[in-house]
This record gives structure tokens, sequence and C-alpha cells, in this order.
């Protein structure tokens, strides 16, 4: 989420999604195919009491591990500041869900990542 409003709105997202999807490829070593990215642009946010261009960022990803957390917070405030987001301007908040807590295709990542014997026995 950011209060950064934007002449081209349609590009500066798809700009925006574009790399923060690449980087969440990077940062967590899966697939693009993989990654989801929602972009809220040009929310009406105030951070520290001002107006000033800030972000809200909420990185979810199945087995992110904490002791990860520092090298994402670097690397998503070095996008952030791409789109002139001060790095004092911003929270990135991580989350490490289950398996069993993502859905897909019906069913659940976890019951999708199953091995087929262990199918069989149900």
């Amino acid at each position: 989420h950011n209060n950064r409003g934007a002449n081209s709105k349609q590009w500066y997202q798809r700009r925006v999604r574009g790399k923060a999807s690449k980087l969440s490829s990077m940062l967590t070593g899966k697939e693009e195919a993989r990654i989801a990215v929602i972009v809220h642009d040009g929310l009406k946010m105030t951070f520290a009491g001002t107006n000033q261009p800030c972000a809200i960022v909420q990185f979810h990803s199945i087995g992110l591990q904490a002791s990860d957390h520092p090298r994402y917070s670097s690397a998503i405030a070095l996008l952030l500041g791409e789109l002139d987001i001060p790095s004092d301007r911003h929270y990135i908040q991580f989350y490490a869900p289950t398996p069993m807590q993502i859905g897909k295709c019906g069913t659940t990542i976890e019951e999708l990542t199953r091995p087929k014997e262990d199918m069989l026995h149900l």
C-alpha cells in the first residue's frame, strides 16, 4: 500500500508489480509463476504524522525464515527508494503462512505438494 499518485496510474502499477514480482522471485528462490503482487496506489495515508510519500508492504511466503527478514527488508527498501519512498517512510510486515493456510486449485498448497504415494493411502 502506498500514497503515491501517478500521472499514468496503469503504467506505474504494471512497472511496480513487475519489479516487485521479479524481486520476490529472486529473494525467495521461487518461480515467478508462483508469485502474486498487489499494489494499492494513491491511498490516503499518513506516516509519522505527514502525507509525504510512504508505504506499507506485506510480504507473505511459505517457508519464510526470520533470519532472512533483514536481507528482504534491504532489497524491498531499495525498490521503494526507486519509487521515491524513503526507507524511513515505510514498514514491511513479514508473514510465513503454512502450506495448509494457502488455497489453490480448490485445495491447499499442502495437498498439492503432498507426494503421490501419500495420496494413495487417504
